[in-house]
């Protein structure tokens, strides 16, 4: 049986010197390691790459080839990303024999949905040449724009994304959600149960190559974690996302709740970037909390590895949403796992990969002083109860989301697609 040929279209799709959602990148490199050819179709501009704008066309990234597909500029979330949204998806299919000459026919099309407005080309283009049309969820809309970004459910935007939502569980040879809870919410729109895959997000368990550079080595968050090590304390540190659905304004509030209680054993880093972190900043000074709250913008991702491995607990929260009944699948948590840490996991959602695997402690994201007591707690344990929690959260994070592990899964599609299964 002949290796299949895979095309990714993923609109924000990231990798090594591109932008930080790596999954395109890395579900590439695992099917190129089973004999697959593959090829990234992703925007030449949007607001995630880490040089916005910077490639054009054909490139290799880490061994994998991409296709960066010319999109207008846009900033913030008005009409140009709307033009950004339609110009990608037209383009996609405007470009899809010369993608064939260049990448060879596709005997499967995954169009990835951070949004969904590129399935009806994807889906177009997989019938052309008679490939499998593969709808990939990572979020569901239009739930989106209307429980997290408050617009009507009347809107017109809405209204189209419904039908288009709907059109895609009808038509799409087979629906991968990122997470775990959908099912049932799918089949109310159309969505045959037996065309269903839950595919999470993934790590890397083999470690990058480290780069040598100084950054990596001793970042200013590290030396800081480092110092506090030295000191006795325990270093929880949260990396990632600092914007208002992040809420890690609790995990201040948890650490001023410990101070004034005289508990001096821990110490917080928060390092990343957003909208919040000015915010962030001043309530750690008008607290006085900076001799146990250190705040950092974000750092490369081999930089992140090394502070991971030089902490005591990984923190991560998200506000409350009731988008959240149909599970969560973040990556952060995955690289506190991936690093052996204990996890503080003030999220609520449908799933609790925590509690699940008892690598840590769940707890309300709006409690400051029930996150204050799961510190405390974690703080008073053992350092051997510490480690046996990181090592079921090791192995918890490699046997369900390894990344070759998931990018199985497409390729059981395939093979399910060509025995008539």
């Amino acid at each position: 049986m002949t290796a299949p040929t895979i095309w990714y279209v993923h609109p924000y799709a990231g990798g090594p010197g591109v932008g930080r959602y790596d999954r395109p990148f890395r579900l590439g490199r695992a099917w190129q390691a089973m004999g697959a050819r593959t090829a990234v179709v992703t925007a030449s501009f949007h607001h995630l790459l880490d040089a916005p704008g910077s490639r054009q066309g054909a490139c290799d990234i880490g061994g994998v080839p991409y296709a960066f597909l010319a999109t207008p500029r846009y900033a913030g979330n008005g009409v140009g990303r709307l033009l950004n949204m339609a110009a990608f998806a037209a383009q996609v299919w405007r470009q899809a024999d010369a993608l064939a000459r260049r990448y060879g026919r596709p005997d499967m099309v995954i169009g990835s949905s951070p949004h969904p407005y590129a399935f009806p080309a994807t889906h177009r283009i997989a019938r052309k040449f008679g490939a499998i049309s593969v709808f990939e969820v990572r979020d569901l809309w239009p739930l989106s724009l209307v429980e997290l970004a408050g617009v009507r459910s009347t809107h017109p935007l809405v209204r189209f994304t419904a039908w288009l939502e709907n059109y895609a569980y009808a038509k799409a040879d087979a629906v991968v959600s990122l997470l775990p809870g959908t099912l049932p919410y799918m089949q109310e729109h159309g969505l045959d149960p037996a065309r269903w895959r839950y595919v999470p997000n993934g790590v890397q368990a083999e470690p990058e190559p480290a780069t040598g550079t100084d950054e990596e080595a001793s970042s200013p968050p590290l030396r800081q974690a480092r110092q506090w090590r030295a000191q006795g304390r325990c270093v929880v540190v949260y990396a990632g996302a600092l914007g208002v659905p992040n809420h890690v304004g609790s995990l201040v509030q948890a650490m001023e709740i410990l101070r004034d209680r005289g508990d001096d054993r821990l110490a917080a880093l928060i390092v990343g970037r957003g909208e919040e972190a000015p915010r962030l900043e001043e309530m750690v000074r008008s607290r006085k909390l900076q001799d146990r709250v250190a705040i950092y913008p974000q750092i490369p991702k081999p930089a992140v590895s090394a502070l991971l491995g030089n902490a005591d607990a990984g923190y991560i929260s998200l506000r409350p949403e009731p988008l959240f009944r149909f599970g969560v699948s973040p990556n952060k948590l995955f690289d506190y796992m991936l690093a052996r840490l204990p996890v503080i996991f003030a999220v609520d959602a449908g799933n609790d990969p925590v509690r699940d695997c008892g690598c840590g402690y769940s707890v309300s994201p709006d409690n400051a002083g029930e996150i204050a007591g799961a510190l405390a707690g974690f703080a008073s344990l053992p350092v051997e109860a510490r480690q046996a929690m990181g090592q079921r959260g090791f192995r918890h994070v490699v046997q369900n989301h390894e990344y070759g592990r998931l990018a199985a899964r497409y390729l059981e599609i395939v093979d399910r697609a060509r025995n008539g299964r």
